[in-house]
């Protein structure tokens, strides 16, 4: 299955705060709630895999963390992997790594980061948004070391924007490790 994901926004590199990949996490999630409705093989199996508790003898994808409810689209559960294509449009020309927005490879763990699920309850939101977080809240990733390529090309944003401001087109391959009547939409 491929897709393309876009984030529009401030990408922090190094030391990003938990609240930023929260930030990350809420902009990305009604793509991923969208390609849930309209994908087919993923609207006709969202009533077992999206099922929470699980329905007996059904996989189910979510994962409840500190009390919330998270959808990852790639699990280790159904024995999916995922590659990664990063189009980065940044404020930075060409070339220029380290800036004031922070470096690439740090900025690409901090997107990572957002696109997966919190690994535990104290990696989530620090104050309360002013609207309710979804549940579940759909991420693309259960865990990050279900990426097993990542390629960053970087390209200036040529529009006026905060040094640390991004527009990032994700493009998304997701890939079976074996064939499973789990996986089938997939």
């Amino acid at each position: 299955m491929e897709f393309r994901l876009i984030y529009e926004g401030p990408l922090h590199g190094q030391g990003a705060k938990s609240p930023h990949k929260w930030e990350i996490r809420r902009a990305l999630h009604p793509q991923l709630e969208r390609l849930w409705q309209v994908r087919r093989p993923l609207h006709e199996a969202s009533g077992h895999l999206l099922a929470h508790p699980a329905r007996p003898g059904q996989t189910s994808v979510i994962v409840e963390k500190g009390g919330m409810l998270f959808a990852p689209l790639v699990t280790q559960r159904l024995d999916l992997y995922v590659e990664l294509s990063v189009l980065l449009f940044r404020q930075q020309p060409r070339g220029a790594l380290i800036t004031d927005g922070g470096d690439i490879d740090n900025r690409l763990k901090t997107l990572l980061d957002g696109l997966r699920v919190p690994h535990g309850s104290n990696e989530g939101r620090q104050t309360l948004p002013d609207q309710p977080d979804p549940r579940p809240m759909f991420c693309l990733l259960e865990d990050d070391a279900l990426v097993s390529k990542v390629t960053v090309e970087s390209e200036q944003l040529l529009r006026p924007a905060k040094p640390d401001e991004v527009v990032a087109v994700i493009s998304v391959n997701i890939k079976r490790t074996m064939l499973t009547p789990h996986n089938l939409a997939f």
